[in-house]
């Protein structure tokens, strides 16, 4: 009798161990729960198989297709690209980013020899939106050449998309970018006015605060004081 009960208690403590491992194990896959929005409206919600960040992406094209599976330990996977999605949120929040990180999908600006105004879409990681303007990050391979030869190197961009532009709002430009003729049509002046933004008194005051924020959101101040000086 003590024998059966004996046997009957190290099954239950194995069942509450191996329920509990099961629900830790869930619980620790937590960081790649998201909610996909596609392009028709859609929401598909399931973990990450395989992500579209460039760290993983050194055979492919960074920051456009990844897998995911409805359950952590499901083997069924579904490819989705940029092309397919608005955007995708993960669920898990931190002290330090309490509406969660979202990734949404845009059209980079990427001039090319024969296209000053090629677009790409890809995945881009929201990191602030203003009243008129919205920033993210990226990550991409950049390829160095120096006196040992070539190699590859992560870069973090940083990117504006101006809420402005009608239908072509998708864009995202680079500091690089605005500060070039590519928008002297769309946004006269910008590209001087950008130019000057970190020059005299006021502007070494705004590149020491830009630095110290190590991001690329101060273009939300640049291109809200553009607006400000375009309407005087």
């Amino acid at each position: 009798m003590a024998m059966k009960k004996m046997l009957y208690l190290a099954i239950f403590a194995w069942a509450l161990w191996s329920g509990d491992a099961v629900a830790q194990k869930t619980k620790d896959q937590e960081y790649r729960h998201v909610i996909v929005t596609l392009i028709s409206g859609e929401k598909v919600d399931g973990y990450l198989k395989k992500g579209w960040h460039a760290e993983a992406s050194q055979f492919k094209k960074s920051n456009y297709s990844f897998k995911m599976t409805p359950a952590p330990d499901s083997k069924e996977t579904v490819k989705y690209t940029a092309d397919d999605v608005l955007s995708i949120d993960y669920t898990e929040k931190y002290e330090d980013n309490p509406d969660g990180i979202r990734w949404e999908a845009h059209q980079l600006a990427s001039p090319s020899i024969s296209n000053r105004y090629r677009t790409l879409r890809r995945l881009v990681c929201l990191l602030k939106t203003g009243e008129h303007a919205s920033v993210y990050w990226w990550k991409d391979w950049d390829v160095v050449t120096n006196a040992k030869g070539q190699r590859r190197r992560l870069v973090t961009y940083y990117g504006i998309r101006f809420h402005d532009e009608g239908e072509e709002g998708e864009i995202v430009y680079t500091p690089l970018l605005v500060n070039s003729v590519l928008l002297k049509d769309k946004k006269p002046g910008l590209k001087e006015f950008c130019k000057n933004w970190f020059k005299g008194k006021e502007g070494k005051a705004r590149k020491k605060e830009a630095k110290e924020d190590g991001d690329g959101t101060w273009m939300l101040d640049m291109y809200d004081a553009y607006l400000q000086k375009k309407g005087e």
